[in-house]
């Protein structure tokens, strides 16, 4: 039986825990960012885990809860409201105790600990630092206690607590923390905070919190059902969730509850779907990204001058060095999504293209040398022994080989990333325009149909009416049946005359599960329906696909892939998209099949039902209505 796990966020801090949200075992945890600073927290009641009667996450930040005593049968003696709330300076815990006919005392106890592990080990990192020393301090005394402190100093140097403080003081064991009850009702609050260095405790506001959330949804298309209306509002507040705080602004993690990061693919993709909604978030994007572009050759990091990052971490072993994600530069396609990115927010953000004009030419002079290491006119990636394999959204070791089922190497091209590379060029045009500068605006559009063209010549799978996976080192063509060709539909380099053809093998038996396009096709070496890369359906290549499918006219196609997205996330129960599915086949009255180790929520993920609400919207053969951007959430900060 999979186990469950329930997050609650907001900016960087987020508490990880089991299905009833305790902090008992495992990964889960209190953290900030890359932090874990308590590794236990949870509450007993008279010695034994309370009865959970109700659990409802009224925000991604806030849970409700009602309990009573263990072994509850038919009446309660003791009831427990609960209200546990994360902001983005601490963690609140309101409890409400009410005895029903029960004079007896009852004892609450909260079991607590801190460890301030890095997220990497905790996950299982090797060459992990071990464990920490942690100092506690409970005041004024051990049978009143109304504050205690957890402290660590890091290897580093970095000053590290958790300060909790009670409304009622408690008696403190050195494990856990206990009132005892006699009033018919008592109330008791818990304050969490996770601070470093100099940091001084800070209240939050989850009111204030909640009417921003309220507010995000106030212009949704009239033309969507309720129940698809439903999926985008938990869009927009995962979004929301997923979102925290940087110098240039609110930054989308990439998925919950272990990429609380800046990511640079991931990040970018989400905000190309997003941009034309919340276009401040995508400027966040565009701008972080460009202040840490590389600027020198670094073997460890991968860092390259021009080159868009793939990964920051902010953890122990990152500070220290153990880790190269500080940043890490291992992918090939960042840095053509960030010009393309660049070129689609100039429109509404004129001054954008002066703005990042040595960023998008840096990116650009990239993509002409280290991008693009034999100088074929084609990006490319070279497997790095000890880092990751594959340096493209497909990342994972096993996910790009030839038809024997050969893992390609050297130095390979992929056929998505040759797609972002058009639209990198096309939008380098526009750039240069923009500035006055249409000479070399001409020019990009000239090595942007020598692209094309070459890259129809080169990619182009004639016996399967098809594109290639890829070029292998040796430039033989990967002749495998993948999904990527239907996502580089997207990116506008598949002529308008070969698209229905594309069309037609994405959603044939082999690729179309019926919930999305598979990652790997049927009958295809390798192919895995519960595998990461390999047969699986991911949301948001199939939305992508979605998107080149009515970029290329074909609305009909394009509105029977949204509608399968939409119909996965009605599916579950919190109607929202999984990361990814399991690529079993579509049974009539049945769910997707979710895989197991998926984040919930996903960026990726999060920002499809945003993307695709007007193809889903659509009747029949008609244009689609107007989908009004949420202005709300531009007006929060974001």
């Amino acid at each position: 039986m999979l186990k469950t796990r329930s997050v609650l966020k907001e900016n960087d801090l987020y508490l990880v825990g089991d299905g009833q949200h305790r902090v008992a075992e495992g990964e889960s945890g209190f953290y900030r960012r890359d932090t874990r600073y308590l590794r236990l927290y949870f509450w007993q009641l008279d010695g034994e885990d309370p009865h959970h009667l109700m659990q409802h996450e009224r925000y991604p930040f806030w849970l409700h809860e009602h309990a009573a005593n263990a072994e509850v049968g038919y009446t309660m003696k003791v009831g427990l409201a609960r209200d546990l709330t994360v902001t983005a300076t601490e963690v609140c815990d309101r409890l409400t105790l009410t005895r029903y006919g029960s004079e007896q005392a009852h004892r609450l106890t909260l079991c607590v600990a801190g460890d301030f592990q890095d997220m990497f080990e905790v996950r299982g990192w090797p060459g992990a630092l071990g464990e920490r020393e942690v100092r506690v301090e409970a005041g004024p005394s051990p049978d009143a206690v109304t504050w205690l402190e957890f402290r660590h100093i890091a290897q580093d140097g970095l000053r590290q607590c958790a300060r909790l403080e009670f409304s009622a003081p408690a008696r403190w064991d050195g494990e856990r923390l206990s009132w005892v009850v006699t009033e018919a009702q008592a109330e008791l609050t818990v304050r969490t905070f996770l601070l470093q260095g100099d940091e001084a405790p800070v209240r939050g506001d989850p009111q204030a919190l909640a009417r921003e959330y309220d507010g995000l949804h106030a212009d949704l298309n009239a033309a969507l059902t309720p129940g698809d209306r439903r999926v985008v509002e938990r869009s927009v507040h995962d979004l929301r969730s997923l979102a925290f705080q940087t110098e240039q602004g609110l930054f989308p993690a990439a998925g919950l509850p272990w990429f609380v990061a800046p990511f640079g693919r991931d990040s970018l993709i989400i905000a190309h779907l997003v941009r034309d909604f919340f276009p401040e978030l995508a400027l966040t994007v565009v701008r972080f990204l460009a202040a840490h572009q590389g600027r020198n050759y670094d073997p460890q990091t991968l860092e390259e001058p021009g080159k868009i990052l793939h990964e920051v971490r902010t953890g122990e072993l990152t500070r220290l060095g153990r880790t190269p994600h500080r940043p890490y530069y291992a992918t090939c396609d960042a840095t053509p999504l960030f010009v393309w990115l660049i070129g689609e927010l100039s429109g509404r953000f004129p001054a954008l293209a002066a703005e990042l004009r040595p960023h998008w030419e840096a990116a650009l002079g990239w993509m002409l040398t280290d991008g693009d290491p034999d100088r074929d006119g084609f990006i490319e990636y070279t497997p790095q022994a000890g880092g990751m394999t594959n340096a493209v959204w497909k990342d994972s070791g096993d996910s790009t080989f030839d038809e024997w089922g050969v893992d390609a190497s050297g130095h390979i091209a992929t056929v998505e990333v040759q797609g972002y590379a058009y639209a990198a060029y096309r939008a380098a045009a526009g750039l240069y325009r923009s500035l006055g500068e249409p000479e070399q605006g001409g020019e990009w559009d000239e090595r942007a149909q020598r692209l094309q063209a070459r890259f129809q010549e080169t990619f182009w799978w004639p016996e399967r009416g098809y594109y290639y996976h890829g070029l292998n080192g040796d430039k033989s063509p990967l002749r495998v049946l993948v999904s990527n060709p239907a996502h580089a539909l997207w990116t506008g380099i598949i002529p308008a005359s070969h698209a229905p053809e594309v069309a037609r093998v994405a959603l044939g038996d082999e690729l179309w599960s019926g919930w999305g396009i598979r990652t790997l096709g049927t009958g295809e070496p390798r192919y895995n329906p519960v595998s990461y890369h390999n047969g699986s359906v991911w949301p948001h290549d199939t939305a992508l696909a979605a998107l080149g499918l009515a970029r290329s006219g074909l609305r009909r196609e394009a509105r029977q892939v949204a509608r399968a997205l939409f119909d996965g996330a009605l599916a579950a129960p919190d109607q929202r998209l999984s990361e990814l599915f399991a690529g079993f086949p579509r049974e009539p009255h049945t769910p997707p099949v979710p895989y197991p180790a998926a984040c919930h929520p996903q960026g990726w993920d999060a920002a499809i039902p945003l993307a695709l609400a007007a193809l889903v919207a659509e009747v029949g053969e008609g244009e689609p209505q107007d989908f009004a951007p949420f202005a709300a959430f531009e007006s929060q900060g974001a």
